[in-house]
């Protein structure tokens, strides 16, 4: 962007007098700043794209997708939220120069990603969702289990005396002076764990797989993960919040999957008959669903046929999916795998309301069903 250009690019947006390229400028420049935030959450170990990913242009799908809501309209056709953040500037009578609005616009546009990756995370992994949800109700219950935020992600640590060398531990003594938050800014102040390297997660889910029940809690399962941290004094005696829920996640399934394969006879008479009726109640839940696209949708012409047969096939294959053992995908795979150009944008400003809505009446009625056979 030509420097002295950002000023009145937004008051020209703000006062609903823009042209189309600066619209798109502008967008391109919001774009830029969420996708260099995104990175910058990448180098400091979050896990922003999907482990499969859809296409090359993932992290700038994202970044997109994060500040689309920016740019909604009210029936004046006025940008609300840019018009209600600028607004007190421009119409004040201070002069607003561009390192001050750049710095604006930098800190609306990260605001706003912050807020979106949440919904996002929800929606591609919802089950991974749930366990960051129960790690923090664990920790906010625990009198033992303390956490802290350092570059954008949140850590557990123990909040107990642990004798060392003549005292606590540099990570516990240090979250105590600090009224039981980590210090983080000052690394001479008895800060000697953040100095260390991380544990990887790769040793940590070996060491745990050999700890883990089944019946334990999420805070148990977390302070096992601890104690094992603290048997390495080469490594940090403190684990992020992600990292956590992701072992727990992978290890519960892959638990569930052998228990599945070492306890059933596929051969077994017993095993075919509960194949036949999971099929019949998948059977059930797919024909409910497909009346309520056809009825709720489809005949009040609120979406095409073409798009009804898409949703139908989606749910198709999230149902068979989800009584088969096998990890689901997010809603919005589901219908990339019919819809290949799909982007985001796309998927949230056409589909996702729709869609999501059938997703969970479809898992809504799975559950209620299954239950009953069981």
């Amino acid at each position: 962007m030509v420097s002295g250009k950002l000023v009145p690019l937004v008051r020209n947006i703000c006062a609903c007098k823009y042209s189309p390229s600066e619209l798109t400028e502008f967008v391109d420049i919001s774009q830029k700043i969420a996708i260099s935030y995104l990175k910058y959450l990448e180098v400091i170990g979050r896990n922003i794209r999907p482990k499969k990913t859809e296409g090359i242009n993932e992290l700038e799908d994202v970044a997109i997708d994060c500040i689309a809501g920016l740019f909604t309209r009210d029936e004046k056709g006025e940008f609300t939220q840019l018009k209600r953040y600028f607004g007190p500037k421009i119409e004040s009578n201070l002069i607003l120069n561009e390192m001050e609005t750049a710095s604006l616009l930098r800190r609306l546009v990260v605001k706003k990603t912050k807020q979106e990756l949440s919904r996002i995370f929800r929606e591609r992994d919802p089950e991974g969702a749930k366990i960051v949800r129960n790690i923090k109700v664990a920790i906010r219950s625990s009198n033992e289990l303390k956490s802290f935020k350092e570059m954008g992600r949140e850590f557990v640590y123990m909040n107990i005396e642990q004798e060392s060398d003549g005292g606590k531990d540099d990570y516990q003594s240090t979250a105590e002076n600090k009224g039981g938050q980590y210090d983080v800014e000052n690394p001479d102040n008895g800060n000697s764990q953040k100095l260390k390297n991380a544990i990887p997660e790769k040793v940590l889910y070996h060491y745990f797989l050999e700890k883990y029940v089944p019946s334990d809690s999420v805070a148990t399962m977390m302070k096992k993960m601890l104690e094992i941290v603290v048997n390495f004094p080469e490594y940090q005696h403190y684990l992020p919040i992600d990292v956590i829920a992701a072992i727990i996640r992978d290890i519960t399934f892959q638990h569930v999957r052998e228990k599945l394969s070492n306890d059933i006879d596929i051969n077994s008479p017993l095993c075919d008959l509960q194949a036949k009726e999971i099929e019949k109640v998948n059977q059930h839940i797919i024909k409910l669903i497909h009346q309520k696209i056809n009825q709720q949708y489809l005949r009040k012409k609120k979406i095409t046929p073409e798009k009804a047969n898409i949703y139908c096939r989606a749910i198709v294959d999230f149902v068979n999916e989800s009584t088969q053992g096998k990890e689901t995908d997010s809603n919005f795979k589901y219908l990339k795998r019919y819809i290949p150009d799909l982007t985001q944008q796309q998927y949230r400003e056409k589909e996702r309301s729709i869609f999501e809505y059938l997703v969970k009446i479809t898992k809504k009625s799975l559950r209620k069903k299954l239950k009953e056979l069981l």
